[in-house]
């Protein structure tokens, strides 16, 4: 299923050090019932102390922050996560804004003279990060909408069975 190499990138590493950046630890280790001290050394990746897979769903669930996961994809060389329980059909307006916004600020990125520090490279990795969530989040809501309506389902087969028929 997946064709793991070692990653000489420590996505997960930089992941890390980006959620303690935009989240306040101490409030989180008391929703979680640990130390605080404890979850900032499993999150500082210069300490031994790793997250556990349980604590890594926590810390994703009470945030909402989908960085942790995507570093962890990131490291195994996978797309980043979609939230799928955000899926609403009445959103393909509110996705495809969002997208346009996330490719926007990759092409400013992009064409910006600037250094391409730490920070800027991060800020990059989260707007492709987020365009292929919105992306992903539009493409699965057309999905609902197409199986949702016989009528459309069907066309939209028979159009597919002549485009691979090379009748188009």
């Amino acid at each position: 299923m997946f064709d793991y190499r070692e990653s000489k990138q420590p996505h997960f590493d930089l992941a890390c050090v980006s959620f303690v950046k935009k989240h306040n630890v101490t409030d989180l280790a008391n929703k979680m019932g640990v130390s605080a001290q404890v979850l900032r050394n499993k999150l500082n990746p210069d300490q031994a102390h790793n997250l556990s897979c349980q604590e890594l769903l926590s810390l994703t669930d009470l945030t909402e922050d989908p960085t942790l996961l995507d570093g962890l994809l990131a490291q195994l060389q996978c797309m980043p996560a979609v939230p799928v329980n955000e899926l609403s059909d009445g959103n393909i307006a509110n996705y495809t804004l969002h997208a346009a916004a996330a490719v926007g600020a990759l092409a400013n990125s992009a064409v910006s003279p600037e250094r391409q520090s730490r920070q800027v490279k991060n800020s990059i990795i989260e707007s492709v990060n987020a365009g292929i969530r919105h992306l992903s989040l539009i493409g699965l809501a057309m999905q609902g909408r197409v199986e949702a309506s016989p009528a459309l389902a069907s066309v939209v087969g028979a159009v597919a069975s002549v485009a691979t028929n090379g009748m188009v």
